[in-house]
């Protein structure tokens, strides 16, 4: 009971408003209001390139940009952890079907929508969920918390501290969140045009 309580609370939702718990579709229409799908990836290249490359150069982004970046960022992250077990955004194909028809619906729909992923094998484009429930097989939310809180560190600093993170944890994390972005961008698309 006391490990299931201790896990409870590591893995808590520390930005969402309650609204936001209830409703977990509101924030990742905020981050896509914020910036479309190719603009957040722009931004999260750069934020893993001031974390994990030393800069001579004075930061780019203003701290109060990169602040804002990160709560959204986590604001997602928190979303798609509440989601991770729903049936959210999935095309109406089952995973058997013949994969001539799975490509068929996938292009159609890639015609449809103005910014489509690249980085997601075929079922998770059919299932986005997939995608949310690898990427916290790999880091729960609590890391996810924690790293990210070095990243906003690392990138608001003017040394480099390569002590923090390895680069092989910063590029783990920065394709987990690749993914993550994309498949709520379908999620995030999906529920537009059903609702």
């Amino acid at each position: 009971m006391r490990t299931n309580l201790s896990r409870q609370k590591k893995n808590r939702i520390i930005l969402l408003d309650d609204e936001e718990i209830v409703m977990p579709i509101k924030p990742i229409t905020a981050f896509f209001d914020a910036a479309w799908l190719p603009d957040q990836l722009k931004m999260l290249k750069k934020w893993r390139n001031d974390v994990s490359f030393e800069a001579n150069h004075p930061l780019k982004s203003s701290p109060s940009d990169r602040l804002y970046d990160y709560e959204l960022t986590m604001k997602v992250i928190e979303a798609a952890w509440l989601i991770r077990k729903k049936t959210i955004g999935k095309l109406d194909i089952d995973s058997g079907e013949i994969d001539i028809i799975v490509e068929w619906c996938i292009k159609k729909e890639k015609k449809g929508m103005r910014d489509y992923p690249t980085h997601l094998a075929a079922d998770e484009i059919i299932n986005p969920v997939k995608v949310l429930r690898r990427v916290f097989k790999t880091f729960k939310l609590r890391h996810y918390h924690a790293i990210l809180k070095n990243w906003l560190y690392d990138s608001l600093s003017q040394k480099y501290m390569e002590d923090s993170l390895s680069k092989e944890e910063i590029i783990a994390v920065y394709e987990n969140l690749v993914r993550l972005f994309e498949a709520m961008w379908l999620i995030k698309e999906r529920n537009k045009a059903s609702a």
